[in-house]
This record gives C-alpha cells, sequence and structure tokens, in this order.
C-alpha cells in the first residue's frame, strides 16, 4: 500500500533580480528608446530631475520647507505619485514639456511606422508574458532587409543567451503577424508562409515551392511537370502565381532609416592624431541627477522617520539608476573600442574590407558575457567615415580566401553583389558564373554557398533577374 510521503528535489530556476533587470533593460534599450525609458523612471521616482532642468529648489522657499503642514503635503504628494506610477504608469496630468512631447508623439502617428512599431502595435492585444513579447522584439534585430531571418535560429539563440525553443516559439508568433512572412527562414519559406496565411497550402504552386525550390530558381518547367505529372502550361502559370507574392515584405516598413523614423547615432567613430577614437554623443542620452530639494528635505526632517525611509529609499532607487546609465555607457565605449582595434581596415578603406569577428571574441576581450556584448550592440549606431552603422553589424563570420586569408561573410555578400550589379541584365550570370568572378577576386566559395548568400540578400536567381 502506498502512503503519502513528503519527497525532496534539487531544481534549477534562473530568477532575475529587479537591479538585474532594471541593469539589462538600461544597457539594451536602444538610443531612440532611451530617452522614454528615462522619462518613465522620473515618473516612477520624483526624486530624480534632468540635470539641465531647473533646479527645484528655486520652486520652494525656506520657510515653506520648514513648515510642518508643508512637510506632510509633501509626503502626501509622494505617497501618491508612488502608488500611481507602481501598478500602472499612468497619469491624468501632464507638464508642460511632457505635453508638448505628447502631442509630438501624437502628430507622428500620421508619419509612416517602423517594422519594429508595427510588430509591437500587434502584440498589443495577444496575452504574452514579458519574456516571449522580448523574444519576439529581438528576433527583429536580426532580420535582413528583406525580412528574413539573416542566420540560423539557433545562432540567434546562442548570441542573444535565450533558449532555443523559447526562439522557436517566437518565430511562431512573428509568422502569424503582417505584413506575412516576416520573420521567415529564407526565400522559399517566406514564400510559402504567405501560400498558408492565404488558405492556398494545397495548391500547385505550394507543392512546387516545397518540392521543387531548385528546379523552379533554374526555371526548368518540364522537369517540374514531370515531377508532379502534370502539362508544362500548368506549372507556367503556377510560377506566375508565384510572381505575385511579396519576397520582400519588410520592404513595406524599412527599420531605419525611413520617413517619420530618424536613427539616433549613439557615438562618432572618426581618427585623431593618427588613432581611431570612439567620440559618445552626450547630448542624445538624457543626464539625471538627485533632486537638491529631497536632499534638503530628508537632511532636514528631524525625528520624521517615515519621511527619511520613504525619500532614502527613492535616492537609494535613483542613484542606482543613475550609475546604470553610467554603466552603460562605459561598457558601449568598451565594446566600440574593441570592435575599431579588430575592425581598423574597415575604418580605413570601406566594408569590403570587414574581417570575420564574432561577439565571444569582443566578451572575451571586454571581460563580460556574449549575452551582454549582444545586448550592448544590438539598436546603437556609429557614425562612421563610409557612413551609419549599427554596431551589431560589424559581427560576421568568415571563410578562406585563396591567398589563405580570411575574409568576412559581409565581404562576401558585398562582392556577390557587385558581380551581380555588373552583370549583363539580357543574360544574368548564374549561380557557378558568379563562383567563377567570385574566384578571380581570390574568394574561395562554392556554387551552393553562392546560392545561400544570393538567398539571404534577397536576391532571385539569374532566371528571375532576366531583363530587371
Amino acid at each position: 500500500m502506498n502512503h503519502p510521503a513528503l519527497v525532496q528535489s534539487a531544481e534549477l530556476n534562473l530568477h532575475l533580480s529587479p537591479e538585474l533587470r532594471v541593469k539589462l533593460a538600461v544597457l539594451q534599450t536602444p538610443t531612440h528608446e532611451l530617452d522614454l525609458l528615462v522619462r518613465q523612471e522620473m515618473q516612477q521616482n520624483p526624486v530624480l530631475e534632468l540635470e539641465n532642468g531647473l533646479d527645484s529648489t528655486m520652486e520652494t522657499g525656506p520657510e515653506d520647507q520648514n513648515d510642518d503642514e508643508s512637510w506632510e503635503t509633501e509626503l502626501s504628494n509622494l505617497a501618491r505619485m508612488d502608488d500611481e506610477w507602481r501598478p500602472a504608469p499612468m497619469a491624468a496630468s501632464y507638464s508642460p514639456e511632457e505635453d508638448e512631447r505628447r502631442q509630438f508623439m501624437m502628430e507622428s502617428l500620421t508619419k509612416p511606422v517602423t517594422l519594429t512599431e508595427h510588430i509591437e502595435s500587434q502584440l498589443l492585444g495577444m496575452r504574452f508574458d514579458e519574456e516571449e513579447r522580448a523574444d519576439i522584439i529581438s528576433l527583429l534585430g536580426h532580420l535582413n532587409d528583406n525580412g528574413w531571418l539573416k542566420k540560423p535560429l539557433a545562432e540567434v539563440a546562442e548570441e542573444e543567451g535565450r533558449p532555443l525553443e523559447d526562439l522557436e516559439f517566437a518565430q511562431e508568433i512573428l509568422l502569424t503577424l503582417d505584413p506575412p512572412g516576416i520573420g521567415a527562414t529564407d526565400l522559399r519559406h517566406c514564400l510559402m508562409v504567405q501560400l498558408e496565411r492565404q488558405n492556398r497550402s494545397k495548391t500547385l504552386e505550394y507543392h512546387i515551392l516545397d518540392e521543387c525550390f531548385t528546379l523552379l530558381s533554374r526555371r526548368k518547367l518540364e522537369d517540374i511537370a514531370v515531377h508532379f505529372d502534370v502539362e508544362t502550361e500548368d506549372v507556367q502559370a503556377a510560377a506566375e502565381r508565384i510572381t505575385t507574392l511579396n519576397p520582400r515584405p519588410a520592404k513595406e516598413l524599412e527599420e531605419a532609416p525611413v520617413s517619420g523614423f530618424h536613427v539616433q547615432p549613439e557615438m562618432t567613430i572618426e581618427k585623431k592624431d593618427g588613432r581611431w577614437q570612439v567620440i559618445l554623443h552626450k547630448d542624445v542620452t538624457p543626464s539625471l541627477r538627485i533632486s537638491h530639494f529631497y536632499k534638503n528635505m530628508m537632511a532636514e526632517s528631524d525625528g520624521k522617520k517615515d519621511v527619511r525611509e520613504f525619500i532614502r529609499d527613492h535616492i537609494k532607487r535613483g542613484r542606482f539608476f543613475i550609475d546604470m546609465l553610467r554603466q552603460r555607457h562605459e561598457t558601449i565605449q568598451k565594446v566600440a573600442e574593441h570592435i575599431i582595434a579588430r575592425q581598423e581596415d574597415f575604418f580605413e578603406t570601406g566594408p569590403s574590407y570587414l574581417k570575420p569577428m564574432t561577439m565571444a571574441d569582443i566578451a572575451t576581450e571586454v571581460g563580460v558575457h556574449e549575452s551582454t556584448v549582444s545586448r550592448t550592440v544590438a539598436g546603437k549606431y556609429a557614425v562612421t567615415p563610409h557612413g551609419t552603422f549599427e554596431l551589431r553589424s560589424f559581427f560576421t563570420s568568415g571563410m578562406a580566401t585563396y591567398a589563405g586569408e580570411a575574409v568576412s561573410s559581409r565581404a562576401v555578400e558585398a562582392a556577390i553583389k557587385d558581380v551581380i550589379a555588373d552583370e549583363d541584365r539580357a543574360n544574368p550570370l548564374n549561380d557557378k558564373e558568379i563562383s567563377e568572378r567570385l574566384a578571380l577576386r581570390g574568394i574561395r566559395i562554392s556554387r551552393r554557398t553562392v546560392v545561400k548568400y544570393r538567398d539571404r540578400l534577397g536576391l532571385l536567381p539569374s532566371a528571375l533577374r532576366r531583363g530587371l
């Protein structure tokens, strides 16, 4: 006979402390969203104020500060504000500065939205927890200009420090959102998703994409007809219907820069006195301080233990947030400096000289976890002599040239773009010919690898490029 028993077992669970959550949020917030994050913290913690704002000690006279009734009123206001902002960040009234900012936001609604804004608006009505929502948004940073994933999901999971199954779930959700095909693995997947969304998964065109995509890319329509035992004319008609699909869903809502979206570079990388340097843009990140009014209020609250404890807690939280902003600057500075050290040829000559570099390389040199580097470079832009680039774009895998040197995958992509841009539109190069042209440049790459990079770039096969 079995009897109830108490059984003790060991189980590992990962719990993030509130302090660590704040630290991660500050570090990974893109520059153009940092101001909003700071404003939200200021609204939740009244002891914080902008360094370039009005000194709050000027708002109240000394005689008022010593008045017991004023102390109680101020304490009551602090408690009310704290209760209002902790559970749900909403306010009934706005300062003139906040009103102006709110009006600007409302006027901006008529402008084209970014892909991130479009996806976030769709997620508002869905029931996801914070981590699930963050995973979906983080995948947007790993999409190419067409809206497909730049790399296998397993690599993204390793880079973000997230479980693969969590990102697989995030991708499944992303594929159900608009525009259809966003978050797909490649061109074939993107087109198949669009047909599925249109309830056309039992059509000839869907089966062609599923089973004969390579033949379709080579315009082997007769071979496809034999495979499915149908007429060539039917295959031709199905191929024409495929061409009506959108191979580049992200082009409808370009991430940045687009009209209505302004990239705010975090830094400028320029050469001074013969050395490449990182110059952080302090004007794009708010600078905070602890209000003198509340410092004085705590110092003069003799015998009022509840006042002192209340203000002390808010000052402690405020100093922690200010310290996180400082650490954010220092981490971005260090990571950028190590990127420059490894990618000096890029800054001297241009994108074609980008070297292979992984986040693990920089993490080891800076002395942080790889996921910290990933959060540091996401959504942070730098002005360089060759244009404005997201720091994430400097990380790329590599391959060997015939000379035995390493060349980055982005340099290979740039070379493929150049070769295709110079081809005869009436007689475009096939993938084998592109491979041969790259060999003349010293880049050793197989035809199959050309196909992989061409698909990643959203460049159509030769048969579909003819006449474009």
